[in-house]
């Protein structure tokens, strides 16, 4: 009941969010998925406390100048968005595609979104890879991952079977390799780092863990607006659903904090293939 009391605000928050999913997916004739994502949200950040009460991390997260890594970890993440969203641009062919433009783009889609700026800079700073998220310590803690992962499976079986995307993925990226390099490496390690340092600095500052998860899912999450709206050119239906996807990047954040290290959140987001967040 105390960490219940302790978490009111953002348990409010976050329950009015999946409210707003739960409502548009039940507007789009998906009850039986809706219902599936809402109840998974609660029984995955469950999950994660129970087991890490059990199986605390053993080291806090190294932050030497928060207020400053913060407003350039933030700075590079919306250049990060201002280049995927040229570069999506340049693919509808509103930006001539040609190399003045085309290699720039591309430099800052690498540079910002990736995201190798805020990499870069954190190790001119003197941070070891262990203090920038790569902790395996204590090891029992990363197969934390697999059981959200597991987790985010099952609901999705039960709930919406028919959005699993193991297969077609299976197709497409070439086989479990390219999973791997694409999920994993080339999406959740990178996506999950850029979380890690935005939430890790908000929360040293203004000491609210859950606030500064959702300020850092929320970034992740819009994001993905270029790639979503680049399919669709639907301003509405982007904005939903970079709505609905805060629930399971909030569960991926949560993850992160209370394990102090990365792994397990991309372990879970890089094999997340069961489609279920989508809608």
């Amino acid at each position: 009941m105390k960490e219940i009391k302790d978490n009111i605000q953002i348990l409010v928050i976050m329950t009015i969010i999946n409210i707003f999913v739960i409502w548009n997916y039940i507007s789009n004739d998906k009850t039986l998925h809706g219902i599936g994502y809402f109840l998974f949200f609660y029984v995955s950040i469950l999950t994660i406390h129970l087991f890490t009460k059990r199986v605390p991390p053993k080291n806090e997260i190294e932050v030497k100048e928060p207020k400053k890594e913060l407003t350039i970890a933030v700075f590079f993440a919306f250049l990060g968005l201002l280049f995927l969203a040229l570069n999506f641009m340049l693919k509808s062919n509103v930006i001539p595609d040609k190399p003045i433009t085309k290699i720039p783009i591309g430099l800052g889609s690498i540079i910002f979104a990736m995201p190798l700026a805020i990499f870069i800079y954190l190790l001119s700073k003197r941070y070891s890879l262990m203090n920038l998220g790569l902790r395996t310590k204590p090891l029992t803690s990363m197969f934390l991952g697999l059981i959200i992962w597991s987790i985010t499976g099952l609901f999705a079986y039960v709930f919406n079977k028919d959005g699993i995307l193991w297969a077609r993925a299976y197709d497409e990226l070439g086989g479990i390799i390219g999973i791997i390099v694409t999920g994993v490496i080339g999406a959740a390690l990178f996506e999950e780092f850029s979380r890690f340092v935005i939430q890790s600095r908000f929360e040293r500052i203004f000491m609210r863990p859950g606030i500064s998860i959702l300020f850092a899912t929320t970034i992740w999450s819009f994001m993905h607006f270029p790639v979503t709206y680049f399919k669709g050119s639907d301003v509405s239906g982007t904005l939903v659903y970079c709505i609905q996807i805060i629930p399971i990047g909030f569960i991926w954040g949560y993850l992160t904090q209370r394990t102090k290290s990365i792994i397990p959140a991309t372990i879970a987001h890089g094999f997340n293939l069961w489609g279920f967040q989508n809608g």
